[in-house]
């Protein structure tokens, strides 16, 4: 594409030394001295290096062309955005630029032929340098082998290593350019010296000869090379719902809907933080009325709410592009969901669904520029898409984005499919389900809630037994009954007379169309096409070779339907149906204009802000149009092409026609169904069993298409996620939210598909005063509320009392039994304070304003506490606006450590921005059978922490140091006992030989099968050997050894993410990774000790052990400083305080810990992650001594990783990652 037609600005680089300049000007260079050689003015690579000598501008000349604009001294900018300063010697200044960076261009050298030149001109485009001087010969040896020093990271650096570095922000695919750029070259080397002359010979020979085609009067040419306009540019304007449109949507979402909904909303919410995560692939589907078209403009929504989030966006992309996109086989279903139709979306003809209109340069980069930051597409009513569109679609997505790929379908672009194969199928074609990019790419859900019928209930049981009623089954009595019944109704003509018809063929719509216009209509109007001059064509004239369609019979008050997409984008689409109202009629008496009232006041509303005839009116009106032409297709319509109006009669359509429409009343014709789910459909366009009605009765019509079971039967279902909250009267389930306004979200709130599953309701925020009159109005059948206001919860002076919002509320279920504490003296604390008398749990629900400083907050929060007897179980819920992924200034997470709390959503997001200010607090430890989980919500900044808790007394674990004291030395005693739980290696393991291992690091161990080294379910062998006198199981008096000191030295210097993760990862889990393997995860409490946790599951086959597996690597560290101190982390400032927070319980481990664990126990520990190869943390020379761990960056979580056999698993080292 000619870069003037793209949507960032470009500059061409003149890197190469010997480039062009341009003299100065004739008047200039009089006035010069003849012997001054400074004739040419400076080009931008001497601007370049006359640049300022701040470090600002140590940059390469890329950089410096692509982020920097040059102005002239003598231009003065008023308020600029961004610093200008000028060069240090030339009259010329830069400023930064403040849209997206510019595209670069530069000279070409071919790198087989001239490498010499291309080598000093990639140093000189790549290399931050302030003269070429700098640069040294021959450039190709500078560059393979030279070293600079990096002004930015003020070290000595590899010349190659700042190129690649460079290189990579301009030319995405580096790798691939090069190779691609060799072949070229190889081909050049190959040619003929008049190859290229022959090749332009023949095209303009072609070309000639395509204009003298052209010139002539080719009616068969015409048809096959329809012209293009010259205007390359698309418009995929979608019609964007607002917020007050959009919110009654979202409220009223059914659990179903909701479980989809939080489900795509979680993978758009990764897909923003990480641009390789998975493309979703997901197939909603559903019987008629299941809330499907509703379930997507919700969903389109908030995908496009969070993909616009403007500090999230990738450098390259702006608020306003397309990332997320509609489109439907229709126009009216386009219309329906405000979208756009497939066929204008991706420049596919809507004549051969395929991809044989090649579009030419200019109007694919025109589509790669409004597509390219394209994220998620839906394609609702899926069911009508022909194979060869679905791989159209595919072709030109892939075309689009620039991805060539045979494992890579759509282009990457993650898709949402909608749709109900059991509705109507194409035409004289296959349905998509029989395509290759169809079963193996897509996971699918199934909508059960009827939604359009639901106050019918037998009526939409009766439409789920005939969906998926079989061609030779018999239908159900009271479903026979019950359309007969429908068909009586007929005969005694119960329907109102302009009632909408269905029919399987278009014969019968016309005879009924012509029928009810006579009957209700009067002066009926004929229309006959029209050519390019306006005059009519009668069926008598047989000049015309093309068959005559026949004339339009119209009138005032006759019900109509486009028969074109006008502009889908304000409406006017093939399918949208009206009324006529009015003739307009031009000077000569024919009419020109036909206006009509649309059934849908949405239609038109751009159209009636420009169109004189219907501004101010609920209208619409249509000209004649070149029929067989889509105007969304071509700009340019022939001259040649007959005219009509894009009108037909609809008091009748055919079934297809009506997929996706919804009306209070239908006759049905069903004699002549001639396809599966044409019954089906039919039967599910009207509300209730009372608005339908039968003509005739033909049972044996109704039937379904039986491979679609098959089909579904192949494919994968949708993950869903299991429920958090436990039924069961030994659980306690508790959800905390900060709420953001209980008035404008209780709506949202108390449909969430998680409230009502809960015993207690925690709320933040609430926004409310103490006014019982509106506290009144937002009870929730089943609970109680308690609600406090801000102003009751400070004293007047406080800075805060006078402050509009905070609140909190807590809701508990009617039978739970409560008591509420209150401190004897007043506190300037936003809290709630209940004691459950039957569970002995007290709740505290608080909230700290951020006015609020946090050494007042901690000093009241402490005050109650003192109030509450320490021996007490306490749950801290609340949104205390301290993030705990932030290790400076937690200040209130480590005052509530000190009094024995954990937080147990630490390190979790809990809001949009991914940050974690919402928390849980307690004071005792949780069960194995205990869950804690984050649940989305759409109406809020804050997500909801949502806790089951195991209310039973045997599992009551407090926190408090008397009590950790004697857990520490009865897991000690117990720690020693179990030793005999492992068993002993076998003396003819395989040895690492160490010097062979220094002479060659990449050298491996054989491969080796899995197999199991431990069995913990041994039991005989843990109680036989319980008592005996073994040796200790960690050895912390050892010193570290050089493969550790190596092992660490690298993770210091990071090791590049690409080494670990695997190249051809085709899982899609980390359960699928471990799978595949014969292995899976076993279930850790998530603590902050949960590293120590899997560990003492591996060696114990329990969790019980992790305090001790702690204190013996902390001990290991404590006599091993000198060793590790070089290796503790920016968080510490030294060893010791390494050491005075990594001893303490609930901290999480990091790479030091895990490492001296490793070293203690004299195990190799292989940690699993998803995408990577498995990690080898070094720790013994024997192959077969391995512990297995599962890590979840997500989560910063750690599990136990065994066999399907409860064994401990050893791989080859030929399958791991040694570093």
């Amino acid at each position: 594409m000619p870069l003037t037609y793209s949507s960032r600005g470009f500059v061409f680089v003149p890197a190469h030394s010997n480039s062009c300049k341009f003299l100065k000007p004739p008047n200039i260079l009089k006035q010069m001295d003849p012997e001054d050689d400074n004739i040419y003015m400076s080009n931008l690579a001497d601007k370049y290096f006359d640049r300022p000598a701040d470090p600002e501008f140590d940059i390469c000349m890329a950089d410096f062309a692509s982020e920097y604009e040059i102005i002239s001294i003598k231009k003065n900018i008023k308020n600029p955005k961004t610093p200008i300063k000028r060069l240090q010697t030339l009259n010329f200044a830069i400023k930064k630029r403040c849209n997206r960076n510019a595209i670069i261009r530069y000279p070409y050298f071919n790198r087989e032929t001239d490498r010499e030149n291309y080598f000093e001109n990639l140093l000189s485009l790549y290399l931050p340098i302030r003269s070429r001087n700098e640069l040294q010969k021959p450039y190709e040896l500078f560059y393979e082998t030279g070293e600079t020093f990096d002004n930015r990271q003020q070290c000595m650096r590899k010349v190659k290593e700042i190129v690649h570095e460079n290189r990579k922000k301009y030319e995405a695919h580096v790798k691939e350019t090069g190779e691609t750029e060799s072949l070229f070259n190889e081909l050049s080397l190959n040619m003929k010296d008049n190859e290229w002359a022959e090749i332009v010979a023949n095209k303009e020979k072609h070309s000639t000869w395509t204009r003298e085609i052209e010139h002539e009067d080719n009616p068969d040419y015409n048809i096959i090379h329809k012209r293009k306009n010259k205007n390359t540019f698309i418009d995929l304007k979608q019609t964007y719902a607002t917020t007050d449109e959009m919110r009654p949507l979202l409220e009223s979402m059914n659990n179903e809907q909701q479980e989809v909904f939080y489900h795509v909303r979680e993978w758009c919410t990764k897909r923003l933080h990480n641009p390789d995560v998975e493309p979703l692939r997901l197939f909603i589907t559903g019987g008629a009325g299941t809330g499907k078209s509703h379930l997507l403009k919700c969903l389109h929504y908030e995908a496009t709410k969070i993909f616009s989030r403007k500090k999230h966006l990738e450098p390259d992309e702006n608020i306003d592009e397309i990332h997320t996109l509609i489109t439907a086989f229709t126009g009216a279903a386009a219309v329906n969901v405000g979208g756009v139709t497939i066929h204008s979306a991706f420049g596919i003809g809507t004549q051969s669904n395929s991809l044989n209109d090649h579009l030419s340069c200019d109007k694919l980069n025109s589509y790669r520029c409004k597509l390219h930051s394209l994220k998620l597409l839906f394609v609702d009513e899926v069911s009508l898409i022909q194979t060869k569109l679905w791989g159209a679609m595919h072709a030109r997505l892939t075309q689009i984005m620039g991805i060539h790929s045979n494992i890579a379908v759509f282009g990457n672009v993650g898709i949402i499919a909608i749709g109900d194969f059991y509705q109507c199928s194409p035409v004289a074609s296959s349905s998509i389900y029989s395509s290759l990019l169809w079963s193996d790419h897509f996971e699918y859900i199934e909508l059960k809630i009827n939604e359009r019928q639901k106050t019918n209930s037998s009526f939409s049981q009766m439409l789920n037994r005939i969906r998926k009623l079989k061609k030779k089954e018999d239908m159900d009595k009271e479903d026979r009954d019950l359309l007969e019944k429908c068909h009586q109704r007929y005969l005694h003509k119960e329907y109102h007379s302009e009632s909408l018809h269905l029919f399987a063929k278009n014969t019968q719509v016309d005879a009924h169309n012509e029928e009810m216009i006579g009957k209700i209509c009067t002066n009926i109007r004929t229309f006959y096409e029209v050519d390019s001059n306006d005059k009519e064509i009668k069926q008598n004239e047989s000049k015309h070779t093309k068959k005559i369609n026949k004339p339009l019979r119209l009138a005032k008050n006759a019900r109509v339907m486009m028969t074109k997409n006008i502009f889908v984008n304000d409406g006017l689409a093939n399918g949208v149906t009206g009324r006529i109202v009015e003739f307009v009629e031009n000077d000569y008496a024919h009419v020109s204009h036909i206006i009509i009232k649309c059934d849908s006041p949405k239609v038109g509303r751009l159209h009636r802000v420009s169109c004189p005839h219907c501004h101010g009116r609920d209208t619409i009106c249509v000209i004649r149009e070149s029929d067989n032409i889509d105007q969304q297709d071509f700009d340019v319509r022939s001259k040649k092409a007959i005219k009509q109006f894009p009108l037909r009669l609809s008091w009748a359509m055919t079934i297809h026609k009506a997929q996706g429409i919804t009306v209070d009343q239908v006759v049905i014709s069903t004699k002549d169904f001639f396809g599966s789910g044409m019954g089906y459909t039919a039967l599910s366009r009207v509300r209730t069993l009372e608005g339908l009605f039968l003509i005739d009765v033909h049972f044996d019509k109704f039937y379904c298409n039986e491979n679609v079971d098959r089909v579904l039967s192949q494919m994968k279902e949708m993950k869903r996620k299991a429920p958090i909250f436990r039924d069961s009267s030994e659980f306690l389930n508790i959800l905390f939210h900060n709420i953001e306004g209980l008035k404008c979200n209780f709506n949202a709130f108390r449909n969430h598909h998680v409230t009502q599953k809960a015993d207690l309701i925690c709320l933040a925020e609430t926004w409310l005063n103490n006014n019982n009159n509106q506290i009144n109005k937002f009870q929730i059948n089943g609970y109680t509320l308690i609600h406090k206001s801000r102003s009751c919860s400070f004293s007047t002076n406080h800075p805060v009392h006078s402050q509009k919002g905070g609140g909190v509320a807590i809701y508990f279920r009617d039978d739970i039994s409560i008591k509420k504490i209150d401190s004897s003296e007043y506190l300037d604390l936003e809290h709630i304070t209940l004691k459950l008398e039957k569970e002995e749990l007290i709740i505290i629900v608080c909230y700290r304003s951020p006015r609020e400083t946090k050494r007042n907050f901690i000093e009241n929060l402490t005050n109650h506490l003192k109030y509450i007897d320490s021996n007490e179980r306490i749950l801290i819920l609340g949104n205390l606006n301290e993030d705990s992924f932030q290790t400076k200034s937690n200040n209130i997470e480590k005052t509530l450590e000190k009094l024995g709390f954990v937080n147990i959503f630490r390190h979790l997001p809990t809001t949009n921005s991914l940050t974690s200010l919402d928390c849980a607090y307690l004071n005792f430890s949780l069960c194995e059978k205990e869950y804690q989980q984050v649940i989305g919500t759409f109406y809020s900044f804050h997500e909801a922490l949502t806790l089951s808790l195991n209310i039973t007394k045997d599992n009551v674990h407090n926190n408090n140091e008397s009590k950790d004291d004697s857990n520490e030395r009865m897991e000690m005693n117990s720690a020693s006992n179990s030793i005999s739980s492992i068993t002993t290696i076998s003396h003819n393991s395989n040895k690492r030989k160490n010097a062979s291992m220094e002479k060659n690091n990449s050298k491996r161990f054989k491969n080796k099968t899995l197999v199991s080294v431990m069995n913990n379910n041994n039991d005989n062998a843990k109680h036989d050997q319980r008592n005996s006198d073994l040796r200790k199981i960690t050895d912390v008096n050892k010193c570290p050894s050089t493969r550790e000191l190596k092992f660490l030295s690298n993770l210091k210097e990071a090791i590049p993410l690409i080494e670990l993760s695997i190249s051809d990862c085709t899982f899609h889990s980390l359960t699928e990774q471990l799978r595949v393997l014969n292995l899976r995860t076993i279930a850790i409490i998530g603590d902050g000790n949960c590293f120590f946790r899997a560990i003492s599951d591996q060696l114990f086959d329990t969790q019980t052990y992790h305090r001790r597996l702690r204190s013996d690597a902390i001990t290991y560290i404590r006599r091993n400083i000198a060793a590790f101190e070089f290796f503790v982390s920016d968080e510490d400032n030294t060893i010791y305080d390494y050491i005075f927070r990594m001893e303490k319980n609930y901290t999480y481990a990091d790479h030091l810990i895990i490492m001296a664990t490793a070293s203690i126990l004299n195990q190799n520990i292989i940690i699993h992650e998803y995408g990577k190869r498995p990690l080898l943390i070094p720790g013994s020379d024997y192959i077969d001594r391995q512990l297995h761990i599962s890590y979840n960056p997500y989560n910063q979580h750690y599990e136990s990783v065994k066999d399907f056999d409860e064994a401990i698993p050893i791989m080859s080292f030929d399958d791991l990652q040694l570093t």
